[in-house]
């Protein structure tokens, strides 16, 4: 009876873990996020580059976005897998809660006055800039982080 028991409650554990994986971005029922790879520019650095990560996050975060911004720096892997000593690139990974706190962020920006959204574009523009000024994007990803 003892064994019965454990086999059954082994068994309801196992079905509940089961995750669907999405197939499609629409579909992701994990966090949603933008990721940017970059390098930086002749005249930029990583103090004004993360400046700029510090800027995207208050722009989201005063507004009452659901999300967070990760900056990292990339460092190259020899043959050997050795890590190198020097920066090779930076990147931000802009994460959000879910699918709905994206949606919801746009609505909320979306139903906006006319001065608040031109405050926001003053403050969005600013942000960019910044990056701009530091660091040439090379290449980004939408995500999909799966519960």
């Amino acid at each position: 009876m003892l064994r019965f028991l454990i086999m059954f409650m082994l068994s309801g554990m196992i079905i509940a873990d089961d995750h669907k994986i999405p197939e499609s971005f629409e579909d992701c029922e994990g966090r949603i996020a933008n990721y940017y790879v970059a390098k930086l520019t002749p005249r930029g650095s990583l103090e004004g580059w993360y400046k700029a990560t510090e800027m995207h996050r208050e722009y989201y975060q005063s507004r009452g976005g659901k999300v967070n911004i990760y900056p990292s720096l990339q460092y190259r892997v020899d043959e050997e897998n050795n890590t190198e000593d020097k920066i090779f690139r930076v990147s931000s990974l802009v994460v959000w809660d879910s699918q709905e706190a994206w949606n919801e962020f746009r609505e909320f920006r979306n139903n906006r006055s006319e001065d608040e959204a031109k405050e926001d574009r003053k403050e969005y523009d600013a942000f960019v800039a910044m990056y701009d000024r530091h660091n040439e994007v090379t290449a980004q990803r939408r995500i999909c982080l799966l519960n």
